[in-house]
């Protein structure tokens, strides 16, 4: 019997937010720790659940320690990190002395984490779990497919996986991947070396996706092909989290292979090649905010999403920009639904007004340069309370996300719905809706805060979907963000690098 210990942090950092994240935002999205965590991912389309369900297949002993995850957003507070990260190491370390060893570890963690005075957080965690367990125990690692790559990640972990596919419905397969490959390491059959290839080259999210006639569509059917061939391990493209500016952002390209260098380089050098090709194929075009309006009043077919990508909390976005719902109320559409609105302090204005009754609500708080004026507006108060619902959409199903004390209100006349929550959410799931007991399937235009997550389960219910050119922090506007870190010439900020 193998005995693994499992655990991870993620979070993915956006350094042009100002809001730092603490270990209450943690706690306020998932921190498990000791059996919590084995019940907490038994069957869920996470890594997670991926690494337990596959480990608890085989028979193996689990020894889990800690998962913390909270919604992207600015950086870690180092404080918070070193206490999440201690406490994951030491139950790492008090696993590898314990009689009989361990036979590996298994993170589930992001890639694109930032912490004050530390660029590389995700290398942080690894090098400090290859300290405690020494050279000799496999360490693998499922990473996010915006991960920003880096040397010090790969020098210290076995092997590192990432999502393959965005939206991010491998998730679950990736984890139980890492398990098989774990015991593949166990029996000998492996040997793996690592060939990195940091590409100078910024993508933004929307282009990132692999389900559509997008670049990364391409790159990921060339890796699904590297990964067939003799000797290879596994195939990991990055294309990065752009929002994270620090040295190492950017798409990268990693290839495992089996006790062969020259494999490992040669494809490695071929698909970054690949990827360097296709550089200006991840330009975005957007609607501009009252054009995309006007096209889904003007739509014969229902609903349409207006996807709010610059303003994506899973992004590290707001939430709280309120650009769209501005132009659907001086536009009159019927049959708007603006999903969500991260506005706490509204919402205990919402709460104070009570339910059924009207009042003045103030709403917005973009913290973009080009954020809509906060708006001031009579408001029905549907209904408020503390929110949370079961995902059962492609990403997601057998979790639990929670919003916090929300409220749905109606503004406007025609009247918008809009659901206001305390919490940053990413819209990825019908189920949201559905919870306040709103059918998205019978509404006329959903106006959604994600960048793409929302197409693996909204797209089936759309008419047709519309990317909003809005203000925020996941703009894909790369050229309008200030920044200062990350290393240069790189396309596109610098169109000019060869």
């Amino acid at each position: 019997m193998s005995r693994v210990v499992i655990g991870g942090i993620s979070h993915e950092t956006n350094t042009f937010s100002s809001q730092q994240t603490t270990l209450s935002d943690f706690q306020r999205r998932t921190l498990m720790r000791g059996r919590a965590l084995v019940d907490g991912s038994r069957s869920a389309a996470t890594a997670l659940g991926g690494i337990v369900d596959t480990a608890l297949a085989l028979r193996w002993d689990i020894e889990p320690v800690l998962f913390a995850s909270a919604t992207p957003g600015g950086r870690v507070r180092r404080g918070t990190f070193e206490s999440l990260t201690n406490d994951l190491v030491r139950g790492i370390a008090a696993a590898a002395r314990a009689p009989g060893g361990l036979d590996g570890v298994l993170l589930a963690l992001h890639g694109a984490m930032v912490s004050e005075g530390l660029e590389d957080a995700d290398g942080e965690i690894l090098r400090r779990v290859r300290e405690a367990v020494g050279q000799d125990v496999p360490i693998l690692a499922v990473l996010d497919s915006h991960a920003n790559l880096t040397p010090k990640m790969v020098d210290a972990a076995t092997i590192l996986l990432a999502y393959e596919t965005y939206p991010h419905i491998d998730t679950y397969a990736r984890g139980s991947q890492a398990v098989r490959l774990l015991a593949r390491l166990r029996s000998g059959e492996l040997r793996p070396v690592q060939a990195l290839r940091q590409v100078p080259l910024l993508t933004p999210l929307p282009t990132q996706r692999t389900d559509g006639p997008t670049p990364m569509a391409e790159l990921a059917s060339l890796a699904r092909d590297a990964r067939r061939e003799q000797g290879v391990i596994a195939v990991t493209l990055a294309p990065g989290f752009p929002y994270s500016d620090i040295y190492d952002a950017g798409m990268a390209v990693l290839v495992t292979a089996n006790d062969d260098e020259h494999c490992a380089n040669a494809l490695a050098d071929r698909l970054a090649e690949a990827c360097w090709e296709r550089r200006s194929q991840f330009v975005t075009h957007l609607t501009p905010v009252r054009e995309a309006v006007e096209q889904a009043i003007a739509a014969e077919c229902w609903p349409v999403v207006l996807a709010d990508v610059a303003d994506n909390p899973g992004a590290g976005g707001t939430g709280s920009e309120i650009a769209i719902l501005q132009a659907l109320l001086d536009a009159g559409a019927a049959g708007a639904v603006v999903a969500t609105i991260a506005d706490e302090a509204a919402v205990r204005q919402a709460a104070a007004i009570g339910a059924e009754q009207r009042g003045v609500l103030r709403l917005g708080r973009g913290a973009s340069r080009n954020s809509n004026p906060a708006l001031e507006i009579t408001a029905f108060v549907r209904w408020f309370g503390d929110l949370s619902f079961a995902g059962q959409g492609p990403m997601g199903a057998g979790t639990t996300t929670r919003l916090g004390l929300s409220a749905v209100v109606e503004v406007g006349d025609p009247p918008v719905e809009v659901i206001l929550t305390s919490n940053r959410v990413q819209v990825l799931d019908p189920q949201l809706l559905r919870a306040v007991g709103i059918a998205p399937e019978e509404r006329r235009i959903l106006a959604l805060k994600s960048s793409v997550h929302f197409r693996a389960a909204f797209e089936p219910l759309a008419a047709a979907i519309i990317e909003v050119d809005g203000p925020g922090l996941s703009t894909p506007d790369l050229l309008s963000l200030p920044y200062r870190h990350i290393r240069r010439p790189i396309w596109p900020l610098d169109c000019d690098v060869m």
